[in-house]
């Protein structure tokens, strides 16, 4: 179970240490490797804003030690892969709004574009070319060997950090298919760096390419975001069937978080009848079907704006379906973190 934390209890465990809020704000950034300001902590205190369940562990933890404050909360990241081979179903906004609720809660986010596209970069108000230039993406992470702590930035006002993709990545398949487990060079490098996050997204192209292969080797977590229409739905069999593989060959761990229909119009027919079969497909394959995300204009805005349409209009259509979903990844890397120790504890006992 998540630890929570109400604002009167917070106010009480700053109150007894004999800190104003902007000192502990700075003790909380200092421990957690945050952000926090003097603002939030008073949107915690005052109920406007939920305590992040990060900050409700370390503070509850802190307390039961004798001497004091642990440094900090063990990683490693929970990584999730979001994926559908249809595109134009709402996959990178998905990605970027769900990055900006986790680290509106308070964790150490890292989206990586996986997409040659670089949608996810230019959503987020990055120009794919400048980072190039620079040597600075994730071809040259993969391929030319580029530290991956070189080439992430901090996107949306220091909010939360990006690895952007270029035109580069076309050439990605080739590039892996002649390497020696090319597969593996993503899980490699984000490995490098899962420590200093607790989650990292990887959205990924419209197509089960080796890139795609790559993210799905280096996941712990998948989400298909699939529109209430028909080719979109047709191309999740073949996914999973992918999946399985990789689950046999590679990373038997990873799990499937859900499906999530998406660009749903409740007025049409269609989709009615398809985010029915969408239920239907989550129920034969033991998987959650989350909340239909609706169209809302808040999404093209925010990628005019180069920011998370929900950083825009927090009650935005879909609002809800994104934050259960983000309410479910938290949920879920209390118990990774316990599971990745208990390994740990075995390998070194």
């Amino acid at each position: 179970m998540p630890d929570i934390m109400n604002g009167a209890e917070l106010r009480q465990i700053r109150e007894a240490r004999g800190f104003d809020q902007q000192e502990f704000a700075e003790m909380l950034n200092d421990a957690l490797g945050r952000k926090y300001d003097k603002p939030k902590i008073s949107r915690w205190e005052n109920g406007a804003e939920r305590v992040p369940q990060l900050v409700a562990q370390y503070l509850k933890a802190s307390n039961s030690q004798p001497s004091g404050i642990p440094t900090a909360i063990p990683g490693p990241a929970l990584v999730m892969a979001t994926l559908n081979q249809k595109g134009g179903v709402g996959k990178t906004v998905s990605v970027v709004n769900i990055a900006h609720l986790l680290a509106k809660a308070g964790m150490r986010v890292l989206v990586v574009d996986c997409d040659a596209q670089a949608s996810a970069t230019i959503h987020l108000g990055v120009y794919p070319a400048d980072r190039d230039a620079l040597k600075a993406t994730l071809t040259h992470v993969l391929f030319h060997k580029t530290r991956i702590e070189h080439a992430i930035i901090s996107v949306c006002d220091d909010s939360m950090d990006l690895l952007p993709s270029s035109i580069s990545l076309a050439r990605a398949d080739s590039e892996i298919n002649s390497r020696a487990n090319g597969s593996l060079l993503l899980r490699a490098r984000i490995n490098e760096i899962k420590d200093r996050y607790d989650f990292i997204l990887l959205d990924c192209p419209p197509h089960l390419s080796q890139i795609t292969v790559s993210a799905l080797n280096a996941a712990d977590l998948v989400l298909i975001p699939s529109q209430t229409e028909t080719l979109s739905l047709m191309g999740i069999p073949q996914l999973l069937e992918t999946l399985a593989d990789v689950q046999s060959l590679v990373n038997p761990a990873i799990r499937v978080l859900g499906i999530l229909p998406t660009l749903y119009d409740p007025r049409r027919n269609q989709d009615r009848d398809r985010l029915a079969d969408l239920t239907e497909m989550g129920g034969q394959n033991g998987f959650q079907v989350f909340p239909p995300v609706r169209r809302a204009v808040a999404y093209p805005t925010g990628v005019n704006e180069g920011k998370p349409g929900l950083a825009i209009d927090p009650n935005a259509a879909g609002c809800e379906s994104y934050q259960e979903i983000a309410d479910v990844m938290i949920d879920r890397l209390s118990a990774y973190r316990a599971t990745q120790s208990a390994k740990e504890d075995l390998r070194h006992g």
